[in-house]
């Protein structure tokens, strides 16, 4: 029996049993006395005594100390039989049948059985195990270190920064944890000087100019590689930076992102291997070198430039083969033309001055960044701002050196780690090391805490054609899911299917008349019926009824699944407001503006002068071979060769 949704019940009972009892033992209390006596009992005085003055008599007198154990023996009977009352009574308004053949789910809501299948933390001192919070109060927070990953589905503004997301950065910071956190400036702004003073190394990746933030290059780990000699693992980074810098986002005909990030892969590595200064080996070289290149003189074959540079590497240069689409092609036909478009469209932002200016070159190392304890705070952008696949690539390269650091250190992070990513679903791609980390992060010490607007945001984890099973996995992946606040359809839906089901019992009666005689029947039938239904997900306040955490058997320790109502409460009422000094909304603002003022004051004499892209010289002279122009008496039968080339890639047009 789930006691904690009895507990008013128990308190009228208890009242009421109370209010019987001292009302109705002093009537008793004689017959009471001759019994512990042995004496005989004068009914007729006892009855003629009855009344206001033997009330009055035995509470005065003192006598009722003597009765004690008696009075509290008649209280218990008088609990114990209203209190089975009205839950019988509730049994059958409710219809619902415990441990029922069609599902048997129940919300858990009683503190002691929230703290028995769960982790429990008062705020003081250090913690011995951390996780995502799930519930808060002044006393302390609820989590469930046995669970590694989770997954916090909250609506714009239903308070995820302050419900969960602050509350999780005291925990990991006080068990010394190193954290990687997305979100907005207002967690770096409320707990990086917190994480200053326990001795976090502190990193700011911001796309927009945040004063102080940290530059980062995208292709720098390709350049570490071709420095050491690992062609292999040169070419592999190559490969996944252009991945992720040009998404499929669900194009039915995949064949020209798929060969713009060959051709992509290709131009990082001629950078990277140039013998140029290592701070122009970056990204706006690499626009530059596909401008450029694919800007030939030759109508028919723009791109000739490019080629001719790659050609003239040789086959063994690692830029060879990953080019071989743009060696066939390359812009010669329509289908080519695409592909460089493609291209060109995806490098574009690099040519922009505010991101050349934060990834021509690194300041931090990830290595690093990995290896001591840290605080990296990535400021995250719109959603589908096309400047999010810059943390696509630094998220991704993250993992990569992380598992190279753990292969180093017995299979382990040098430092537990968690990813605490706020608003993850803004980047509107696929983050290609949240599933792996999914599956493999719990040995490794790895936890991901992923938080987004609703389950649509992970929609970019699916394949075209894989019916939604992408998403499916990595949800799958994830041992806890929280339903902060919902207010997508498809979010109910899920919801409510995944927090199952309950029987209850319905009862229906029958009459028959017949020969002057009339009988009438009673039959009962159960049925399932959702724990939560659909409608119920719109009307709850996380700030009033809490979150839903709803744990699978399968990915948490025996005895801690099942559906779980926690209390919530604002960070500043809950430990994380004395540990990183948090107040009411104007003290927070003030502490957010002192915060930037000094960032801002402390990066003001920092000059850093942005490297100009690098650029190859192009033989492009005027050399053309006669036999192959076109005489102006030719044009129609030019034209007609060109529309026959142009109908032949028709169909990739599409």
């Amino acid at each position: 029996m789930d006691l904690g949704r009895y507990r008013s019940t128990a308190f009228l009972a208890a009242a009421f049993a109370a209010v019987i009892d001292i009302a109705l033992y002093p009537i008793v209390a004689p017959a009471i006395a001759c019994v512990v006596a042995g004496a005989a009992f004068d009914w007729l005085g006892w009855l003629d005594a009855i009344g206001l003055d033997l009330w009055e008599a035995f509470w005065t007198s003192g006598e009722w100390l003597w009765h004690m154990p008696f009075m509290l023996a008649g209280f218990a009977l008088a609990f114990l039989i209203l209190f089975g009352y009205s839950v019988a009574r509730e049994g059958e308004r409710t219809r619902e049948v415990e441990s029922g053949i069609y599902g048997d789910a129940r919300v858990i809501r009683g503190a002691a059985e929230l703290v028995r299948r769960n982790d429990f933390w008062d705020g003081r001192g250090t913690p011995e195990r951390a996780g995502l919070v799930l519930g808060a109060t002044a006393k302390g927070y609820w989590f469930d270190s046995s669970v590694p990953h989770a997954l916090t589905c909250g609506k714009t503004g239903s308070g995820k920064t302050q419900l969960q997301v602050l509350e999780t950065m005291h925990l990991t910071f006080a068990a010394g944890w190193s954290v990687v956190s997305t979100g907005k400036p207002e967690v770096l702004e409320l707990t990086a000087d917190r994480a200053w003073g326990l001795g976090y190394k502190v990193v700011v990746l911001d796309l927009t100019g945040y004063p102080g933030a940290s530059r980062y290059n995208p292709i720098g780990l390709v350049v570490d590689a071709v420095e050491a000699g690992d062609t292999d693992a040169a070419v592999r980074t190559a490969r996944q930076v252009a991945v992720d810098l040009i998404p499929i986002g669900g194009e039915k005909n995949t064949y020209f992102p798929k060969a713009a990030r060959n051709m992509l892969a290709a131009c990082i590595l001629v950078v990277c291997t140039a013998d140029i200064p290592r701070r122009r080996k970056n990204m706006a070289s690499v626009a530059a070198l596909v401008e450029r290149g694919t800007a030939g003189d030759d109508p028919k074959d723009p791109s000739a430039p490019l080629k001719d540079y790659i050609r003239n590497l040789g086959p063994s240069h690692p830029a060879f083969s990953p080019a071989s689409d743009l060696l066939g092609d390359g812009g010669a036909t329509t289908a080519g033309k695409n592909v460089v478009s493609t291209l060109k469209e995806a490098l574009s932002i690099f040519s922009d001055g505010a991101l050349r200016a934060v990834t021509s070159e690194s300041s931090v190392s990830i290595r690093d960044l990995i290896e001591k304890k840290t605080a990296v705070y990535i400021e995250m952008l719109d959603e589908g701002d096309p400047y999010g696949v810059v943390y696509t690539c630094f998220l991704d390269q993250w993992w990569q050196v992380a598992q190279q650091v753990c292969k180093e250190n017995g299979g382990r992070m040098p430092h537990e780690t968690a990813l605490v990513l706020d608003e993850i679903g803004n980047l509107n791609v696929k983050v290609a090391c949240l599933p792996a980390i999914a599956t493999l992060g719990r040995s490794m010490r790895i936890h991901e805490y992923l938080f987004v607007q609703n389950l649509k945001q992970l929609n970019a984890y699916n394949e075209p054609g894989d019916g939604g099973a992408g998403r499916d996995k990595l949800i799958g992946s994830i041992g806890t899911k929280v339903a902060l606040s919902l207010s997508e359809p498809e979010d109910f839906k899920f919801f409510t299917a995944l927090a199952g089901k309950r029987t209850v019992r319905s009862m229906g009666t029958s009459s028959q008349r017949g020969q002057g005689r009339a009988s009438v029947g009673t039959s009962y039938s159960e049925a399932a019926v959702p724990l939560i239904n659909e409608w119920e997900w719109q009307q709850r306040i996380p700030i009033r009824d809490g979150l839903i955490a709803i744990k699978g058997g399968e990915n948490s320790k025996p005895g801690r699944e099942g559906v779980f109502e926690l209390p919530l409460d604002y960070a500043n009422r809950t430990p994380a407001g004395s540990f990183f000094g948090l107040g009411d909304e104007e003290a927070e603002r003030q502490k957010r503006s002192a915060y930037y003022a000094r960032a801002k004051a402390s990066a003001q004499n920092e000059v850093y002068e942005v490297p100009e892209p690098w650029c190859p010289e192009f033989n492009v002279g005027d050399e053309t071979d006669d036999d192959d122009e076109i005489a102006p008496d030719d044009v129609f039968k030019a034209d007609e060769e060109n529309a026959t080339f142009e109908d032949e890639w028709a169909a990739w047009d599409e």
